[in-house]
């Protein structure tokens, strides 16, 4: 059954198809109306190397070198996005009212990391990014203090979105009725052709119980010849109320007929082509 065929179908069953048709699209223009879209929050932060490194012959005690700063500024980077995205920290933010629907990536030129929260309202999309953004604060601050390392060596961090960068997203919207319209479609389909099989294997059952039964004992064959009626007689017999043969070849010759008789092959030759 290709498209056209399927189509045939659909408009010859119409009666069950329009239904469902008009229910899939009632189903979609209600999640249209009741779906809202998501609130999208984007927030940016910048790892700032020290101002001023002390030299390390510069006459005093040896202090602790802060080791972020060979390893570079990415490496903390990673290492705080790796904390703020641990589970427990995860978990907490769920306990405490946040959205568990967040993204930290991290630019591969510059030593800045994207933050990128999803929530149903505006206000939670915009508090969860303040709160992952502390944490990740924190996290540069810790892995730094850990090593020991002077406040003049330390790594701080500076927040490039000053305001809140919150957006509406309409992918979740259009993904559900996508879903939506697609399921009603092919629910509309399978039941229509469905009942269609339905009525035809009733009709089929119902036309081979209409049909006589053969009787047992019955001898298929050509039929009995039936005898001539009176109005079936030779036509060649005359007629008496015409008083002439219906056969043209029976009627009476005039006397002054001209009669033709055909011409014998000469020579004769018999029945095995020989010569008389």
């Amino acid at each position: 059954m290709d498209f056209w065929d399927l189509t045939k179908l659909l408009i010859r069953r119409w009666y069950v198809a329009g239904p469902l048709l008009l229910l899939t699209i009632g189903a979609t223009l209600f999640a249209a109306v009741t779906i809202e879209p998501n609130h999208v929050a984007t927030s940016y932060v910048q790892l700032v190397p020290p101002s001023v490194t002390p030299k390390e012959s510069d006459g005093r005690a040896h202090r602790p070198r802060n080791p972020w700063l060979d390893l570079g500024l990415p490496s903390l980077a990673k290492a705080a996005i790796l904390t703020v995205q641990d589970q427990r920290v995860v978990e907490g933010l769920k306990d405490a009212g946040f959205t568990d629907t967040f993204t930290l990536t991290l630019d591969q030129a510059l030593p800045i990391v994207t933050f990128e929260v999803i929530a149903p309202t505006k206000e939670q999309a915009s508090a969860t990014t303040q709160e992952l953004v502390r944490h990740f604060d924190e996290s540069v601050a810790r892995l730094q203090t850990d090593y020991g390392a002077a406040a003049e060596q330390t790594i701080t961090t500076l927040r490039l979105t000053i305001g809140e960068n919150v957006t509406e997203s309409t992918s979740k919207v259009k993904r559900a009725l996508v879903a939506i319209a697609a399921v009603g479609i092919l629910l509309t389909t399978a039941l229509t052709v469905l009942l269609d099989a339905v009525i035809r294997r009733r009709r089929a059952r119902r036309e081979e119980g209409s049909r006589p039964a053969p009787t047992s004992g019955m001898v298929y064959g050509p039929p009995a010849s039936e005898p001539m009626r009176p109005w079936q007689a030779r036509r060649s017999e005359p007629d008496p109320a015409r008083g002439r043969h219906d056969d043209p070849a029976l009627e009476p010759v005039p006397a002054d007929a001209t009669i033709i008789v055909p011409r014998p092959e000469w020579p004769l030759r018999d029945a095995e082509g020989n010569r008389r």
